[in-house]
């Protein structure tokens, strides 16, 4: 019998790794996958945040400048609905260019200033916008978020006070100089709302009217004159018969084109504006001018500052003598009262935000 050798007896061993400490793939896979979500609702708070930031800024920007428009439409009391609608208008227009938004509603409130004296300073026109901001991931807490802008802005009252300079009463024709207001349309101001200055039928006066109106209004003239009313002399070079009425308004081109519309130069006005080194400036005369002159109208924003000289030409006699000294005067815009909302050593002399 042939004797078997036997084989050595190994233990058995697993192949498998125990604990759960062995294989930590699957862990690592987990704890990233529960990093990952609130990252990305990190990412999705900053987005929204800054979609809602944006769209504030933009809503701001649409309620300052609709604040600004009201305000500047505001020009004394019985205009308040202007302004409100003015201002709407604007709003509307602003939303159809705002970001993405669920709808924005808004108020629009006129009010007047006054100081402690009850004198008029100002026209406000305040503007509360709000709504509401869609967000993304920000939705699994809250669906929207709310966006609010405030803006008010001022329409401040100035006073612009007239200095007569020199007034030619030996003058042939009878002139009388009036201020208004000119209309928003560009239309002539009709006969209620001018305002005399001076005139040379009569004596000259000591000191002129100042001017109250609002800092964006601006400011016309008419020269009123009547062909030999104070000596006749016949019809004058322009065809104007004695006696007849001729009207020259500064806002038209030229002043004259009413009342003389077959001459296209301007042979009525010059205005200048008083500098440093020419704080009182005289008349050029001698001829008519090809322009019209750019500060013919003025408001206190336009001229903030200046004192602007005005030399009326009335364009009377059998032949015109271009003197430009039928009318002359000076014009400068003062500060407005102190209000409230306006601090005295910057007092605006144009349309501001205050808020």
């Amino acid at each position: 019998m042939t004797d078997l050798a036997l084989a050595p007896i190994r233990p058995f061993r697993s192949t498998a790794r125990s604990g759960f400490g062995a294989d930590r793939r699957g862990t690592v896979a987990v704890l990233t996958g529960l990093m990952i979500l609130p990252l990305m609702f990190s990412a999705g708070v900053a987005v929204d945040l800054t979609r809602a930031t944006g769209f504030r800024a933009a809503l701001q920007n649409a309620a300052d400048s609709a604040a600004l428009a009201g305000a500047a439409a505001y020009t004394d009391a019985a205009h308040a609905s202007a302004a409100t609608a003015t201002a709407t208008a604007y709003l509307q227009q602003a939303e159809a260019g705002l970001p993405p938004n669920r709808g924005v509603t808004f108020t629009i409130t006129p009010a007047v200033l006054t100081n402690a004296a009850g004198q008029t300073t100002g026209y406000t026109v305040s503007v509360t916008a709000q709504a509401q901001v869609a967000t993304t991931l920000m939705s699994l807490v809250v669906a929207s978020m709310p966006a609010i802008a405030r803006a008010t802005a001022e329409n401040p009252v100035v006073t612009v006070n007239a200095t007569l300079g020199n007034w030619k009463s030996s003058a042939a024709d009878a002139n009388t100089i009036y201020w208004y207001v000119v209309p928003p349309n560009g239309a002539l101001p009709a006969a209620a709302d001018l305002h005399k200055l001076f005139t040379n039928t009569g004596p000259a006066p000591t000191s002129l009217p100042s001017i109250q109106v609002t800092a964006a209004q601006k400011i016309g003239f008419a020269l009123q004159n009547v062909t030999g009313g104070i000596t006749g002399y016949g019809a004058n070079q322009y065809g104007s018969p004695q006696g007849h009425t001729n009207w020259l308004y500064s806002q038209l081109s030229p002043p004259s084109a009413s009342a003389y519309p077959t001459e296209p130069r301007n042979c009525a006005l010059e205005v200048v504006v008083a500098t440093t080194s020419n704080p009182t400036p005289t008349q050029t005369g001698g001829s008519c001018s090809a322009a019209t002159p750019a500060l013919g109208t003025i408001s206190c924003t336009q001229a903030a500052g200046q004192t602007v000289f005005f030399f009326w030409n009335d364009m009377g006699g059998g032949t015109d003598d271009y003197d430009y000294n039928d009318a002359q005067y000076s014009l400068t815009c003062a500060a407005p009262p102190t209000t409230s909302q306006t601090v005295a050593s910057a007092a605006p002399t144009t349309v501001v935000l205050t808020n």
